[in-house]
């Protein structure tokens, strides 16, 4: 059954059903003497009665449990399929208790017996009004409730979305260090969850905006919004709703582009060009502000969804652009930083190994990542009496921090070698610049080529290697804590003897180390390589050892490493280039004495063939080159009657300032007998001959 809206009354109603004429009466005289604000109506049918049930939503009921052409208790069950909130109270006579309990068990109120106690019926109903009273209050809380519940999981679901959505970007702005590669993976994202056009520009230092992602919700509708962009560049100057964002770092929120916005813009605005061709509904346009810098902007718009953006998405958007901003400058920062660091570490590692006369080197250096500078240096550099020195290090971490305390350790060791100071003296005033939480392996190493003997500490890094001209090699052994790990450490010199044309060759652990594997398997691996790869040229035997070692495994670490070799003198030929620079001269004297040593020269022969070479590469340096750089060549041949030096340079000579000058070439005339100089465009070549002296035993 179908029960229609029952008529709306300003008084409480109650019904009376019962067919004694003189109950009818009774009753309603005895309610309206008792109760105030009651309307009673009367019905003597029980047909009548529902008739008015079903039209009027009544306070109560009170009716016959017996009444002509119908029983009690399916009365009662017409009743409550009507109004099933309305409260009935049955009157029955004597003997029909168990009809009235039936009855309660049917969902009567309360029973009322013949005779009827006015006050016990009156307070009864007034029990039952008051119920429903209490029951309309109870429904109307629980719907309350309800709708608060449903409310609050409306809420919960959007707040749930909202986290997940900032949760996902955070995701991707801590995936990459490349900010435009950031903003566009964010442009993707907010599309479609959050707008159905997504536009990100990043401002520039001459106050430009070079915009980095366009993102449409459509596919096909992307390509056109693209071309509308290129049509209407960003203009900083005009009040174009970007511009004004950009410039007054505050977020701009347009729930919906109406025509009175829109004429607010000005006809002329090219944004709002834009945005009518597009179809554009509603706007936000937020800032990316990040350490009180403006970076750029992002743009929200929706179109085909017809979203109406609200102080909630405008929340949103901007916890999303704060985000974005903040990651963006730091990997503006990083890049920064890690610019300087690899121009810094650049400045560390030799762009060419220095030129040692009798001695071959080669060096190479691979990165692991390029963006991230690691802490692996290595140097090579004469030092007095012939002897050189080699450093291979390893300073722990990534980072500009890491390539300070590589320039500092580079320079002090280099300033404590020039001194004089052993290589264990070296390394302990070394240990003293490290600061705590810094940490460095180091082995130093100084070689004499003239005794094949090499003399070294090692501080925590992996151990030198020699290989022997057969293919011999061993691992110069002997170590110590690394620079940092003890507060006084305690370091001590090793040396060892070395086989002539043995190969010395320096590296970083990232050259044997393997993830899941042993560092003695890495090393077992280098010595094999490097004893089945001897090769005449040094550049030939790095790569070979490179390859070699790395082949098959990812590159996880940086890896450096440093070749040097004493050549073996050709007693029949000599040969060197070198920078024509002052400092060259001691390295030049070592080499010359090497050779007519190898070469059994008179004693008085090898000093006076060294003074001069020494005075003609003397005047190269002062007269050749002036400012600028430059190199000078030596070249020598000795046969058992006569030896022939070949000095030459590639340089512009000035002319000879002061009375004293010209001295040098009178001096290399007495010492070498036949002396000719021959000056040419691009240089000049000083040829020098002398009878040999035979040796005396």
């Amino acid at each position: 059954m179908i029960v229609e809206a029952p008529e709306r009354v300003s008084t409480k109603l109650v019904l009376v059903v019962d067919d004694d004429p003189v109950l009818l009466q009774a009753l309603p005289e005895a309610l309206q003497l008792r109760m105030d604000g009651v309307s009673i109506e009367t019905c003597d049918s029980a047909g009548r009665a529902l008739q008015r049930i079903a039209e009027v939503d009544y306070e109560a009921i009170v009716t016959d449990i017996k009444m002509p052409g119908t029983d009690g208790l399916t009365l009662l069950a017409q009743i409550r399929a009507l109004r099933p909130d309305t409260p009935t109270l049955l009157i029955t006579g004597h003997g029909e208790h168990d009809l009235a309990v039936q009855a309660l068990r049917g969902g009567a109120y309360d029973f009322i017996q013949k005779p009827i106690d006015r006050e016990y019926f009156v307070a009864s109903l007034i029990r039952a009004m008051q119920a429903r009273q209490y029951k309309r209050q109870l429904d109307e809380q629980q719907r309350t409730l309800e709708q608060h519940a449903s409310d609050l999981e409306q809420t919960i679901r959007e707040r749930t979305r909202e986290l997940q959505f900032l949760a996902d970007a955070s995701r991707i702005l801590t995936a990459s260090l490349d900010s435009e590669a950031t903003l566009r993976s964010i442009a993707r994202l907010a599309v479609p969850r959050l707008a159905d056009m997504c536009i990100t520009s990043l401002a520039e230092s001459d106050g430009q905006v070079r915009r980095v992602e366009v993102v449409h919700a459509e596919p096909s509708k992307e390509q056109r919004l693209r071309k509308l962009l290129e049509r209407y560049p960003f203009n900083a100057i005009a009040s174009e709703p970007t511009a004004t964002v950009l410039r007054t770092g505050q977020s701009l929120l347009v729930p919906e582009i109406s025509e009175e916005w829109i004429r607010g813009l000005g006809e002329h605005s090219e944004e709002l060009s834009v945005a009518r061709m597009l179809g554009s509904t509603s706007l936000i346009i937020v800032p990316l502000v990040a350490r009180g810098r403006t970076l750029g902007v992002i743009a929200f718009l929706t179109a085909e969804s017809n979203r109406q953006y609200t102080r909630d998405d405008l929340a949103l958007a901007e916890e999303l652009a704060r985000r974005a901003a903040l990651a963006i400058d730091n990997a503006r920062l990083y890049e920064q930083e890690r610019r300087i660091a690899e121009t810094l570490q650049r400045s560390l590692l030799p762009q060419r190994l220095p030129l040692i006369p009798g001695l071959a080197a080669a060096a190479r250096y691979l990165a692991a990542s390029p963006e991230a500078v690691g802490g692996d240096w290595y140097d090579l550099f004469p030092l007095p009496r012939g002897t050189v020195g080699l450093v291979m290090g390893d300073v722990a971490g990534r980072g500009v921090r890491v390539a300070a305390l590589m320039a500092e350790l580079r320079s002090a060791l280099r300033a404590y070698a020039v001194e004089g100071y052993s290589p264990a003296e070296v390394m302990q005033r070394l240990a003293l610049l490290i600061e705590p939480g810094e940490m460095a392996t180091l082995v130093y190493l100084i070689f004499d080529p003239a005794t094949q003997t090499v003399r070294f500490t090692n501080a925590g890094h992996p151990p030198p290697l020699a290989v022997a001209p057969d293919g011999r090699a061993s691992y110069l052994e002997g170590g110590a804590p690394p620079l940092g790990a003890l507060r006084m450490p305690s370091y001590h010199e090793q040396s060892a003897q070395l086989w002539p044309g043995t190969t010395l060759l320096l590296y970083t652990d990232g050259l044997i180390e393997v993830r899941g594997a042993s560092i003695d398997d890495g090393l077992a691996r280098l010595h094999r390589a490097a004893a089945s790869a001897p090769a005449e040229d040094l550049d030939e035997l790095v790569d070979r050892v490179l390859g070699e070692v790395t082949r098959g495994r990812p590159g996880g670490d940086d890896v450096a490493l440093l070749a040097l070799r004493a050549e073996i003198p050709d007693p029949a030929r000599f040969h060197v280039r070198l920078p024509a620079v002052p400092a060259s001269l001691p390295m030049l004297r070592h080499s010359l004495r090497r050779w007519m040593e190898a070469a059994q020269t008179n004693d008085e022969d090898a000093y006076e063939i060294l003074v001069a070479c020494c005075e003609a590469c003397s005047n190269v340096i002062e007269h050749a080159y002036g400012a600028a750089d430059g190199d000078l060549e030596v070249r020598g041949q000795m046969t058992d009657q006569e030896v022939e030096m070949i000095v030459r340079d590639w340089g512009r000579w000035r002319p000879p300032r002061g009375l004293n000058r010209g001295r040098g070439l009178r001096l290399i005339e007495e010492l070498m007998r036949h002396v000719t100089v021959t000056p040419r465009p691009d240089g000049t070549t000083v040829q020098m001959r002398r009878t040999r002296r035979q040796v005396t035993v």
